[in-house]
């Protein structure tokens, strides 16, 4: 994707956000929508003055990670050290057979303490890399700097690490193959203020990769909920209760689910609920990064 491409593309889902404020017209909530709408104009403000640092130092020449100067050919756009400092998931590292996070080096079961204490819904979930600083700043770059460029990039990154699985656990994932994939929805106020949906750009580009089917409407955020990174386990399942509904058959499919990043996994249990109780036989969920498998007896 070129420079301006990736503008346009950007400028294009701001756009539609702020379409979506138009829609927004309940009483007693002027005051809380106006604040929204300038806050996106202050967003959309600093997105174009990335823009036009973009257009004087391209990203195909920058790390999408730490902004190192670097030539065209290098894997993924990163530079030397973000490629050595972050911390991939690879083909023969030990994982959870059912959250997809590394597994504790000094832990010989198959399941991490997350999945062990609390039981998941969804069939399965693979990620790229354990989430630390510089999986952290790349992200951070994507959501909200406005660096949409990055997106497809991500995509990439999660289409290799699908093919590098092991021939049995690929198995275990893909068995019947995927027939959709969909991303995980911003609530209106979110999508409002960001001007896109992460996980929008990063499932289109996964699954033109992968050949597979991609439907962005299946899933729907019935209401805004509060920012998870400040909750408990608890509190974050409680948060996302309750919050999506499906707006389509998905009776006897196998559903991809794509979001940047897995920690609890409540966002991906809730989703799996919705889809199973409308008929779904497999939920899988994949992601970016991953947090850290806690050691414990």
């Amino acid at each position: 994707m070129t420079v301006l491409q990736g503008n346009f593309h950007s400028s294009i889902m701001r756009l539609q956000g702020l379409a979506i404020a138009r829609r927004v017209q309940k009483k007693g909530e002027t005051v809380c929508l106006m604040k929204k709408i300038f806050r996106a104009i202050a967003a959309f403000a600093r997105m174009e003055t990335e823009g036009i640092l973009d257009l004087i130092y391209p990203p195909a020449i920058k790390c999408i990670c730490c902004g190192a100067v670097i030539d065209k050919s290098r894997t993924y756009s990163l530079c030397n050290n973000c490629m050595k400092g972050i911390r991939w998931i690879e083909a023969g590292d030990r994982t959870c057979i059912k959250c997809g996070k590394p597994l504790a080096g000094n832990d010989s079961r198959t399941i991490c303490f997350s999945c062990r204490e609390h039981p998941h819904v969804f069939s399965r979930a693979v990620t790229c890399a354990q989430y630390g600083a510089l999986e952290r700043d790349l992200i951070f770059n994507l959501k909200y700097k406005g660096r949409t460029y990055i997106a497809p990039i991500l995509s990439e990154i999660m289409w290799d690490r699908l093919q590098s699985l092991e021939p049995g656990e690929q198995y275990q994932i893909f068995r019947g193959g995927v027939d959709v994939v969909v991303p995980v929805p911003l609530s209106r106020e979110r999508l409002l203020e960001r001007g896109f949906n992460q996980a929008d750009l990063i499932g289109e580009g996964l699954a033109r990769l992968m050949g597979a089917d991609y439907n962005r409407d299946i899933l729907v955020r019935t209401r805004h909920t509060a920012a998870m990174r400040s909750l408990t386990p608890d509190e974050r399942r409680k948060n996302i209760r309750g919050a999506f509904r499906v707006d389509g058959n998905v009776t006897g499919l196998t559903v991809m689910v794509v979001d940047d990043i897995y920690t609890t996994g409540s966002t991906a249990d809730a989703i799996a609920s919705v889809l199973f109780e409308k008929g779904a036989a497999r939920v899988i969920f994949c992601t970016f990064a991953g947090g850290a498998d806690v050691v414990k007896s």
